[in-house]
């Protein structure tokens, strides 16, 4: 910031346009001091400067201050440096009878005092832009979850340890996944943030690539143990998914997206399905369900937790639990993303799509 010491600093200094003292002169050396005072009230930085003492005119600048300096405060002089050998182009653009500038100490505590204002005045200012900045990009988190920052890459919201990620691209039956280290950094349109990088967008076309075993495209979160796939029964032990996720996008004949499931070696144990309106738990080879919500509004976010234990699972939907499912068996593993029910086999245009967003995901084994 440019600061240009006003007029009144000096008694007669500067009083014709285009008449400058020479920069090697006392007094612009005095002014530059003063200048380099009134700059630093003004500093970039915002921040406000106490001046614990007013310069007089027994003051000098240092002895490396030169014309470029003077141009960076805001003063500018004509002439030439002091290594100069020609004096006379200085002479000739002055008046005989001009005397040499004095400093006015008077005007020039007024002036500093008001620069001290201005700076503080800047300051505050500079506070509140940052504050208000703040605000304008803090990041809402969903369903009760408060105080997260933004994410740079999906998998940043996840345990890459515990998840590998099946895409609907590559080869029919043999579809492309993102495993280990790979799927920390990775992102594309099938997995993506969120605009405010909240939460992960799972993408799947009713056009895409399915696995052998099913006839509808996906892109799902498999669960993972370490580098080895998961396998676990609820017959031992107790085994807990946590997620808060939303249905934002279903295929528009059939409107059928899976958010959420537990898979075996052969098919699916039971699956958070939504059908149309109808949130529900499904099982049984899709024979028998359970809804947890009769007319749910897409995009509504939404907390689910499984816990499979027992010999049974209970499915609880936002903190009230709404499913007892008589279900035993083992070589289980978690999956959540969209897996989408629907393909242009069922008269789907290709660019239909499903899409979940997944705001947390936890899985516990104990």
């Amino acid at each position: 910031m440019r600061y240009t010491l006003p007029q009144r600093a000096t008694r007669h200094a500067l009083i014709e346009e285009g008449a400058h003292a020479p920069a090697g002169s006392s007094p612009v050396r005095r002014g530059i001091a003063v200048a380099a005072v009134v700059g630093g009230a003004l500093s970039v930085a915002g921040a406000a400067v106490a001046v614990d003492r007013i310069p007089f005119p027994q003051d000098t600048a240092p002895d490396d201050v030169g014309a470029d300096d003077l141009a960076a405060i805001g003063l500018a002089a004509d002439g030439h440096d002091d290594d100069s050998d020609d004096d006379s182009a200085d002479s000739d653009s002055r008046s005989d009878d001009d005397e040499s500038p004095v400093l006015d100490t008077s005007a020039l505590a007024d002036t500093v005092r008001e620069a001290n204002e201005e700076g503080k005045r800047l300051a505050e200012k500079s506070q509140d832009d940052d504050s208000d900045a703040d605000e304008s990009t803090a990041v809402a988190a969903p369903a009760g979850d408060s105080g997260r920052t933004a994410s740079k890459f999906p998998a940043e919201l996840i345990d890459t340890n515990e998840w590998y990620l099946t895409l609907p691209t590559g080869k029919s039956g043999s579809p492309d996944t993102i495993e280990g280290s790979k799927l920390a950094t990775y992102h594309s349109k099938f997995f993506d943030l969120t605009q405010k990088r909240d939460g992960i967008v799972f993408h799947a076309g009713a056009d895409g690539v399915t696995t052998k075993n099913s006839h509808y495209p996906r892109s799902e979160l498999r669960e993972m143990n370490g580098s080895e796939k998961a396998a676990w029964s609820n017959t031992t032990g107790s085994h807990t998914l946590d997620v808060c996720e939303a249905i934002t996008k279903t295929p528009t004949t059939k409107p059928e997206v899976v958010a959420a499931q537990i898979h075996d070696a052969s098919d699916d144990v039971m699956q958070i399905r939504l059908e149309g309106k109808t949130l529900m738990v499904q099982y049984n080879d899709g024979k028998t369900e359970q809804v947890i919500d009769p007319n749910y509004a897409l995009g509504t976010p939404y907390n689910v937790r499984i816990v499979a234990e027992g010999g049974k699972v209970d499915v609880l939907y936002n903190g009230q639990k709404k499913a007892e499912l008589p279900l035993s068996g083992s070589g289980w593993y978690w999956k959540v993303g969209a897996y989408v029910q629907s393909n242009t086999e069922k008269g789907e245009s290709p660019d239909a799509t499903g899409e979940v967003t997944v705001y947390s995901l936890k899985c516990v084994h104990t």
